[in-house]
């Protein structure tokens, strides 16, 4: 079996802190949005191709973020949303919101969480107010599906540009980083994190920034992993314009130490890139989970669909829904999505 190590510590999702310990930033309950529904509101399925037909479900799922747990899958997406399956992501029910942001907050996007001890923690960006920068928020839980409280004070934040999509690593050494993208300055980000997941340095260092033609004015959504098979440190990104009409895809680069520059380690084209079904795929979540009974390498994402369940071309593209495909490495040491774009 591969070894793949994302912001998950070995793909064993990791996540700790102590909500209103002195010195720590405190803690707002969130807004009263009551316990989802344990079972929530069913998310429709299609049919297609062989037992994990994309999109995963028919409900709206932007930005991805995976929890694993055996059997149970987990989806946070962009609005603060929740879905869940019970049956190795086969059927998905649409949990709410699973946080409330705070009133006049305005786009709350891309939530990943992770889980350091007994506490989950929700890294999230948003925007103070229309117009405004937007910065990296924390929130944390001990129980997943609910019981989430906002930390008020951000964990990232410049005056100067907006910090969004934010991701954790965890290195083979221990150590714990923060990865995020930089509007402005159209470049990834790594700084390093406390052990509890919930303060960095400070010290913010550009490892990532568009230099591929295909990459057009932007790279986001970075997501790192390591493989001891050749230890190297492979950072996933995604580039160009996510829209419908975009040409948004998934790129991959690699470098031999997680704070290094990773341009010159870039595959010079996309793993993943959309096609006459779907539309921009892209936001990456690489991690492992059992698919058709053997544990494996995946990547989540989302993408638009553009033809309805029974392949017929829809008169505008649906929203961004959840989307899987295995990941298989080659002998050259690069990842590779299907045949380059979704499986149906």
């Amino acid at each position: 079996m591969r070894t793949l190590v994302r912001a998950t510590a070995i793909f064993v999702l990791a996540l700790a802190a102590v909500c209103g310990t002195p010195g720590r930033a405190p803690v707002r309950p969130a807004a009263a949005a009551g316990p989802p529904a344990a079972d929530g509101q069913p998310c429709a399925v299609r049919a297609g191709e062989g037992s994990y037909p994309n999109p995963l479900n028919e409900c709206a799922a932007a930005d991805p973020g995976m929890v694993i747990r055996g059997s149970t899958w987990y989806a946070f997406t962009t609005g603060m949303k929740l879905y869940k399956s019970s049956d190795f992501g086969h059927t998905w029910s649409d949990l709410g919101r699973f946080l409330q942001v705070p009133a006049g907050y305005v786009d709350a996007w891309a939530p990943e969480v992770y889980r350091i001890g007994n506490t989950w923690i929700c890294y999230f960006s948003m925007r103070p107010g229309p117009g405004q920068f937007a910065k990296v928020f924390v929130a944390t839980s001990d129980r997943l599906e609910s019981g989430w409280q906002l930390r008020e004070q951000p964990l990232a934040e410049d005056p100067t540009v907006s910090k969004i999509d934010a991701s954790m690593f965890r290195a083979p050494d221990g150590r714990r980083y923060l990865l995020y993208k930089e509007i402005g300055n159209r470049r990834i980000m790594i700084d390093r994190l406390s052990a509890d997941g919930l303060t960095v340095a400070g010290q913010p260092t550009p490892i990532l920034s568009n230099t591929l033609p295909w990459e057009g004015n932007s790279v986001e959504a970075p997501s790192m992993v390591y493989r001891r098979h050749d230890q190297h440190y492979y950072l996933f990104y995604s580039g160009n314009l996510y829209t419908p009409t975009g040409h948004y895809g998934v790129g991959v680069a690699r470098a031999t130490s997680p704070t290094a520059s990773f341009d010159a380690g870039k595959l010079p084209e996309p793993i993943l890139r959309g096609d006459a079904d779907f539309a921009s795929p892209g936001h990456q979540f690489p991690t492992q989970a059992t698919v058709d009974g053997r544990r494996t390498d995946v990547l989540f994402y989302h993408a638009y669909p553009l033809r309805d369940p029974a392949g017929n071309p829809l008169p505008s593209p649906a929203p961004r829904a959840l989307m899987m495909d295995v990941l298989t490495w080659g002998a050259d040491g690069w990842p590779r999505v299907h045949d380059g774009t979704p499986s149906r």
